[in-house]
């Protein structure tokens, strides 16, 4: 590995360790003698004992474990999708796809969102991920069937937005609706988020935000073209239900896109290297997306864009959007001194154990003494199998934390240190 590249992936640790869902709960969260405030809410006359945290998604132990670290012990259920060192009961789902696990998970959450007092003070915390981890259809609807959703949005490249605008829609958990199966009458959410272009209700399919989503399910179905491909029962219970008005309004992100951006670029500064941030709202293709930052990258600097693109599946490979766009820049780079580095925050990148990959001018030549076809790869959505064998590969595990996606492009780049 080039000195250029271990630069690029200490600068996406540090990203990571900015976003650690642990600490900036912790941070959003005071107490003194006359109550508690977190993420800028006050409880008047609120003590540790009424407090009930409900979390969800991958950085759900940890944010838990933020909230223990200030108030000490308290009461809640967590669901995640790996298991962890949680306070409260943890119960784990399914990731990128529900099953049977997630929907256990999701009726959990709703029977125990149920069974609070009007007195309590509950404390949503959400993170990515929760929509596929914390399932509870809609009448009518399988969890086969929300698999086979998920996976036919997915494969169609469908934003999150508009993806999360389709799962609210046949589902009693999502789109506010566990929120609103909660009798107390005081709440925070605490968010995490890893959503781009859309607002901070959109993680996890808004929970306990995201009052109203759903609405418009049908036009995005339309407008991707999808509906033959939707399970019957998923198409029929669509727009069945009318979302509940909002009940719970006050709200803090305490992680997101431009935290990581910042650190990365706050890292690359550490060591001497110029950086800039071209947009902390990155969608897209990932293959377009990543060419066209590549193409237009400055010399003499690294370019740093974060968000989440989308990849439309046709083939049977194995990879996810990180490598996808690391992949499609091979070719682009032969000839060059220039480094990309597409990672996800949260260490998994698709159905994979890499966290993404870092591609130089030197790969292609490699691909070829190896007889490796990238361009075959590539169309067959095969990344990760074309990477791993190339050593190209980001490896982390679950971090813990998931604020989308960190692309870094090296250009014109010279070290006076190794990182």
């Amino acid at each position: 590995m080039t000195p250029i590249a271990s630069l690029l992936i200490a600068a996406y640790d540090a990203a990571v360790e900015a976003c650690d869902p642990e600490r900036a709960v912790a941070a959003a969260i005071t107490i003194d003698d006359s109550g508690i405030t977190i993420g800028g809410e006050r409880f008047l006359g609120a003590t540790p004992g009424d407090i009930v945290v409900v979390a969800i998604g991958k950085a759900a132990s940890a944010m838990v474990r933020g909230v223990v670290a200030v108030l000490g012990p308290v009461r809640g259920l967590a669901v995640s999708n790996h298991d962890g060192d949680c306070p409260v009961p943890l119960l784990v789902g399914a990731h990128p796809v529900p099953d049977d696990a997630s929907l256990s998970a999701g009726e959990s959450l709703l029977s125990f969102a149920g069974s609070l007092e009007p007195h309590d003070v509950v404390v949503y915390l959400i993170s990515g991920g929760g929509s596929s981890i914390a399932v509870a259809p809609a009448d009518g609807v399988s969890v086969s069937d929300l698999a086979d959703l998920n996976r036919t949005l997915m494969a169609a490249g469908v934003p999150i937005g508009d993806m999360n605008e389709v799962r609210a829609s046949v589902s009693r958990l999502k789109g506010g609706r566990l929120a609103g199966a909660c009798p107390a009458d005081r709440s925070v959410t605490l968010v995490l988020s890893d959503v781009v272009g859309v607002g901070p209700s959109h993680v996890a399919s808004g929970p306990s935000l995201g009052a109203g989503m759903g609405t418009a399910a049908r036009s995005v179905i339309a407008r991707h073209g999808i509906e033959d491909a939707l399970p019957t029962s998923v198409r029929t219970a669509i727009g069945a239900s009318v979302p509940e008005p909002a009940r719970h309004q006050h709200f803090l992100v305490v992680g997101s896109t431009e935290v990581a951006a910042d650190a990365a670029a706050r890292y690359l500064a550490s060591h001497d290297v110029g950086s800039s941030t071209v947009t902390t709202q990155l969608e897209g293709e990932a293959t377009v997306e990543a060419r066209r930052l590549v193409h237009n990258a400055d010399k003499g600097i690294v370019t740093i864009a974060t968000g989440e693109t989308t990849v439309t599946v046709v083939g049977a490979g194995a990879g996810g959007r990180n490598q996808e766009a690391a992949l499609a820049v091979v070719n682009d780079l032969v000839g060059t001194d220039i480094v990309f580095l597409a990672c996800g925050t949260d260490g998994i990148d698709g159905p994979t154990p890499a966290a993404g990959a870092v591609v130089d001018g030197r790969i292609a030549e490699r691909a070829r003494a190896m007889d490796l076809d990238l361009e075959h790869a590539l169309a067959r959505n095969d990344s990760h199998t074309a990477l791993s064998a190339l050593d190209a590969v980001v490896i982390r595990g679950d971090t813990g934390t998931n604020v989308a996606d960190l692309w870094m492009v090296a250009k014109g780049i010279t070290l006076l240190s190794d990182p």
